[in-house]
């Protein structure tokens, strides 16, 4: 069948538009990070890191974007992909503290993080809920059974 399956029709409306936003942020961020590495870590207030490793954040970056696209057209069979990315949105803000606390980041590069990741964390709880509570629907195991 073309196109995204029943059981994606039966999420709630705002959870594949939640991740489509969500793979075009994640997108449009790779794509800054890759043209502009030095500027945008500048701008962020972030420490000087060398632009090959900035690009290799874009290209991870990048990688979410395309799992937030491809769990956005079932969400019941790919909501797995959107655990991976809470697990990041998680992991990164905890490593931020740590740098923060230990005088690596500059505390107001916390909007980087807010933007990055912890505005995402109530949409993909939601999710990443919905997902595991429905994930037998229609009689197929999701990859992770």
């Amino acid at each position: 069948m073309n196109g995204p399956s029943m059981n994606a029709s039966n999420a709630p409306g705002w959870m594949p538009a939640a991740l489509r936003l969500a793979a075009a942020y994640n997108l449009l961020y790779a794509l800054a990070l890759s043209i502009w590495p030095s500027q945008i870590f500048d701008a962020l207030h972030l420490p000087t890191t060398p632009d090959v490793m900035i690009r290799c954040i874009g290209m991870m970056v990048g990688v979410y974007a395309l799992a937030y696209w491809i769990a956005a057209t079932d969400i019941l069979r790919y909501w797995p992909l959107v655990v991976v990315g809470l697990l990041g949105k998680t992991l990164g803000p905890l490593g931020f503290l740590h740098g923060a606390l230990t005088g690596i980041f500059e505390w107001r590069s916390v909007l980087f993080v807010l933007f990055s990741d912890l505005i995402w964390w109530a949409p993909f709880w939601a999710i990443t809920i919905y997902g595991f509570r429905h994930r037998h629907a229609a009689g197929r195991a999701t990859p992770l059974a």
